[in-house]
């Protein structure tokens, strides 16, 4: 399966690379927009080579099920693989603060580009299942026990369009329930049955390859040209939750937790977004923020500008995290007090930065130094992760990633004061889903929500 994929991203490599030169060549033959002579087209086309190699390492999380997808995970799959290729653009736009390229040139590419792409997806799997495996329809059976064969036979059935037909299944005896399943008969009878049913591939429960007895039979097929394939069964030997392999020096390492983020080239598109968007705000909207900020405070409560607290991030790593301060300046409170609503310590401007969230903003600095992102699970004070850590078997992982200045918690309106138990066992849940389900598109739109709750503060903020 892992072919085909690597298949459709050298085509999807290739695909863009066209579309862009051809984008290039018509506004050059037609003139509607005169494209700059000094327009480095080589670093753009760098720019579409990286997006490719993470749109193809994407797709390869879900191998299992390439050729089957929907209309819906067809069109999903498009937005992540745009996302990523905007992304690429504008970090270089960016980065290099290119002023010789047309906005009209870059939207009419990402638009060429957004259509091919979903021609592709729909059609590339086919079209390769087509090309590749029209003559290489293999007539498999599956030797394992019947309820190993049932969870077998969804891959399969997933691998239809791409050469595995699925004939039947050999067990000690019949399975009850096997919806259409059809024994062919038992382990012992192996060689006889492949021949009776022209089989070109047997896939073994490596369990059952263990005797030698049994060791010998599988031999005999393959001296008569039958193709074994042994597999494990994972689900009988590990907890449910476990997701994701691993191959390395002839070891299988399973992860308990699925993240899309222990993926480098994850880690670099979310790295790039990061600083696209804190770059700007530190540069253009943080520094009028201090000033008024500081201003107010000699009236209201003279005192620093920032406030920094030691918080708990990446593999628990610590580092200081910036705010505007919000409270008067006193010695004697207890650091680890939560502020409550109407809490005395507030002064009148630092309730409203604390209701906008601009409190929050110094820590698009904290982004920069690499200890934060923009998304992510938001870091508590260490008296707190102790605390809910006892409470929580799971809060640990939140340590998986970096901590975030918003998260998925947040735009779902987990937010403010902890006060009872089940805020942060909710909290968390939505950490672990952020953690397990992450993508670009969720990072946008968790920025996006967190954008109206600047612009509309929740109730409880």
């Amino acid at each position: 399966m892992h072919g085909f994929i690597g298949l459709h991203g050298v085509l999807i490599l290739l695909l863009l690379c066209a579309t862009f030169l051809s984008s290039v060549l018509f506004f050059r033959t037609t003139g509607l927009v005169v494209l700059n002579e000094d327009l480095n087209f080589r670093l753009y086309l760098v720019g579409v080579l990286v997006a490719s190699v993470s749109m193809t390492r994407h797709m390869r999380g879900a191998a299992g099920r390439y050729g089957t997808y929907t209309i819906g995970e067809t069109l999903r799959l498009t937005t992540n693989q745009m996302m990523r290729l905007m992304l690429a653009m504008f970090a270089i736009v960016f980065a290099t603060k290119d002023t010789t390229v047309s906005r009209a040139f870059l939207g009419f590419f990402l638009g060429a580009s957004a259509f091919a792409l979903v021609a592709a997806n729909f059609t590339l799997p086919k079209l390769l299942a087509f090309l590749f495996e029209r003559e290489s329809v293999y007539r498999s059976v599956i030797v394992a026990q019947g309820p190993v064969a049932l969870r077998l036979r969804s891959w399969l059935a997933n691998s239809a369009q791409i050469g595995e037909k699925l004939h039947g299944y050999i067990a000690e005896s019949p399975c009850a329930g096997d919806h259409g399943l059809v024994w062919l008969g038992r382990p012992a009878d192996l060689l006889r049955l492949v021949r009776e049913h022209a089989v070109d591939q047997i896939l073994v429960d490596q369990t059952l390859a263990g005797t030698s007895s049994d060791q010998k039979l599988i031999e005999a097929c393959e001296l008569a040209g039958v193709r074994v394939r042994y597999f494990v069964d994972i689900h009988s030997l590990l907890p449910a939750t476990v997701s994701g392999l691993e191959q390395a020096g002839g070891y299988t390492f399973a992860n308990s937790t699925p993240e899309p983020l222990d993926n480098p080239a994850c880690r670099l598109c979310k790295r790039l977004l990061d600083i696209t968007i804190a770059l700007p705000v530190v540069l253009f909207v943080l520094p009028p923020l201090v000033l008024v900020t500081a201003l107010v405070q000699a009236l209201q409560a003279p005192g620093p500008v920032l406030y920094s607290q030691w918080r708990s991030g990446f593999n628990r790593r610590r580092f200081r995290i910036y705010k505007l301060r919000t409270m008067r300046v006193a010695g004697n409170d207890d650091p680890s007090k939560q502020a409550t609503r109407g809490d005395s310590r507030v002064y009148p401007f630092g309730r409203f930065l604390r209701s906008s969230s601009l409190d929050e903003l110094p820590q698009f600095l904290n982004v920069l130094l690499g200890d934060m992102s923009v998304s992510g699970p938001r870091p508590h004070l260490l008296e707190h992760d102790e605390l809910f850590a006892q409470r929580v078997r799971t809060y640990r992982k939140r340590h998986l990633v970096k901590p975030g200045i918003t998260g998925l918690a947040q735009m779902k309106g987990y937010r403010g004061e902890v006060t009872q138990p089940s805020d942060i066992f909710r909290r968390v849940r939505y950490d672990m889903l952020y953690i397990s389900k992450w993508s670009l598109g969720m990072d946008l739109r968790i920025i996006a929500s967190t954008v109206k709750q600047v612009l509309f503060p929740p109730s409880s903020a």
